[in-house]
């Protein structure tokens, strides 16, 4: 059933009018004896308190779940700092080029929970023999137009660049992302593979991204200077 446009314009002044003066209603008990709520389904309100006390309740559960959402949220972050905080001081630590990546590679799987990983380069490095070099084609693939000073999200990879960075695990990988390694002696990255759509989805924010990228792209600078 449709409502008349002057009906419809009735209501709004009532609606108005009761949200001015919440405790109208309270002093018209003859008002109130007339007024009634339709069952919708069992269990449901019958009554204008009772519909009240339903509304509350119900906006209590929202909020609740909504506190519930941000409590977990600054519990990840705060877990989150300290793994990074955690990988800083062990990167001021090590000794070498080979211990530097070892103990970027052990950090990336257990603090951040990294799936698969692939180390990638514009050139060969005889010092860290792990990264693959690839060739400009492939590696401008990867970028998709994102500039290597940034940590990237939402990545596309073609089914054959998949299986020449991640082997046979590069099939059932739904998303990927890049942290930039775009120092003094070393242009590449290492990236990031997911089997969840929307672990490294474009909107998922890369700000921790670049601070692990500034944090290894140091290292390694340090490790590969020239004595």
């Amino acid at each position: 059933m449709t409502i008349a446009p002057e009906t419809d314009d009735q209501a709004d002044q009532v609606r108005a009018y009761l949200r001015q003066h919440p405790r109208f209603l309270w002093d018209q008990e003859d008002l109130l004896h007339t007024l009634t709520l339709p069952h919708v389904g069992r269990g449901s309100a019958s009554s204008l308190l009772e519909r009240q006390a339903q509304v509350l309740r119900e906006e209590n559960i929202r909020l609740r779940q909504r506190i519930t959402a941000l409590l977990g949220a600054a519990q990840q972050n705060a877990a989150l700092g300290l793994h990074l905080s955690d990988l800083a001081t062990e990167l001021l630590q090590t000794p070498d080029c080979t211990t530097t990546l070892n103990t970027v590679i052990s950090r990336l799987r257990e603090g951040f929970q990294v799936e698969e990983m692939a180390l990638i380069t514009r050139a060969p490095m005889a010092d860290l023999p792990q990264f693959l070099p690839l060739d400009q084609a492939d590696f401008q693939e990867v970028l998709n137009g994102f500039p290597l000073l940034r940590a990237a999200t939402g990545l596309t990879l073609s089914p054959a660049l998949r299986s020449t960075l991640f082997g046979a695990a590069g099939a059932g990988l739904e998303s990927f992302a890049l942290i930039p390694l775009a120092g003094q002696h070393l242009q590449g990255g290492i990236l990031l593979g997911s089997q969840h759509p929307g672990r490294y989805a474009e909107d998922a924010g890369a700000d921790l991204l670049d601070q692990i990228a500034r944090l290894v792209t140091a290292a390694l600078d340090r490790c590969l200077t020239p004595c």
